[in-house]
C-alpha cells in the first residue's frame, strides 16, 4: 500500500500537466478572441458589426498561459484587410490562409449560407479539415461572432448543419475551443441547454464577450451548461 502511494505521488505531476497541456487557458483565449475583433471584425457601412467567423491552427504554446498575442508574434503570414475584403465580398465571403480562415456570409438563392457552415462544410473536406491537416498538434480555436443558429447549424435534418464537422475536429490532436460572442438573434427562446450540448459532446466550447470576460461553457455528460453562455441579461447583470 505504501509503495502504491508513492508511485502515484510521482505519477500525480506528469498527469496534472499532460491534462493542463490539452486546455486552453482562458486569459490567453480571451486575448486572441480580442486579437480577432481588432483585426478582423466584419463592419458594415453603418458602423453595425455583421455575422462573421474565424478558425485558426497555431502552435501550441499560442494557447498556454502568459502568450500575448501581437501582430510580431501571432498569425504573421495573414494580412488583416486581405482577410476583411474576402469575408466582406458575399459572392465568396471566404479567406483561406497558412494558419488562418475565416468567413462572412454568402449570399444564395433565397438564403445566405451562415459563416460558421462555409468553413466547416463538407464536413470531411472543408476549408476546416484542409487547416487542421497542417499542424496535426497545434492548438485550433473557431470563433464565430453569433452562436451557431439552431435552426440550420446544429439541426443535423439540415444539409449546412456542422455536428459531422464537430464530430471529425474531435478526433484531432491539441488543444481545441470552440468559441462565441453573442447568441443569435433568432435564438434567446430556444433551448440552448441541450442545443449547446452537442457542441460540447466533441470540442470544448467558451463565451467570450470581452478580452477580459470569458466563461467555459462547461455541459459535458449530466453537467449542465454554463448560465453565462445561455443569456445575455447574466452577463449584463454582472457589468
Amino acid at each position: 500500500m505504501f509503495l502504491s502511494g508513492l508511485l502515484l505521488l510521482f505519477l500525480l505531476p506528469d498527469w496534472t500537466e499532460s491534462i493542463d497541456d490539452d486546455t486552453v487557458d482562458i486569459n490567453t483565449l480571451g486575448r486572441i478572441i480580442d486579437f480577432f475583433e481588432h483585426n478582423y471584425k466584419r463592419i458594415d457601412r453603418d458602423g453595425h458589426p455583421r455575422q462573421y467567423a474565424v478558425a485558426i491552427n497555431v502552435p501550441k504554446h499560442q494557447c498556454q498561459p502568459n502568450f500575448n498575442p501581437g501582430y510580431n508574434n501571432f498569425l504573421t503570414q495573414e494580412n488583416a484587410i486581405n482577410v476583411k475584403n474576402a469575408i466582406t465580398d458575399e459572392t465568396n465571403a471566404l479567406y483561406q490562409g497558412a494558419e488562418l480562415i475565416a468567413a462572412g456570409t454568402r449570399k444564395m438563392k433565397g438564403y445566405n449560407r451562415h459563416s460558421e457552415s462555409l468553413l466547416l462544410n463538407p464536413a470531411g473536406n472543408s476549408p476546416m479539415t484542409k487547416l487542421l491537416n497542417k499542424r496535426k498538434d497545434g492548438c485550433s480555436v473557431f470563433y464565430t461572432f453569433q452562436s451557431p443558429c439552431v435552426d440550420s447549424c446544429l439541426n443535423a435534418a439540415k444539409d449546412h448543419n456542422i455536428l459531422k464537422a464537430l464530430k471529425n475536429w474531435k478526433e484531432h490532436s491539441g488543444i481545441k475551443a470552440f468559441v462565441f460572442k453573442n447568441i443569435w438573434k433568432q435564438d434567446p427562446e430556444k433551448n440552448l441547454q441541450s442545443e449547446f450540448k452537442q457542441i460540447v459532446a466533441h470540442v470544448p466550447l467558451f463565451r467570450c464577450v470581452s478580452e477580459n470576460r470569458c466563461y467555459a461553457c462547461k455541459g459535458l455528460g449530466n453537467t449542465p451548461i454554463d448560465e453565462h453562455c445561455l443569456s445575455a441579461k447574466k452577463i449584463k447583470d454582472e457589468l
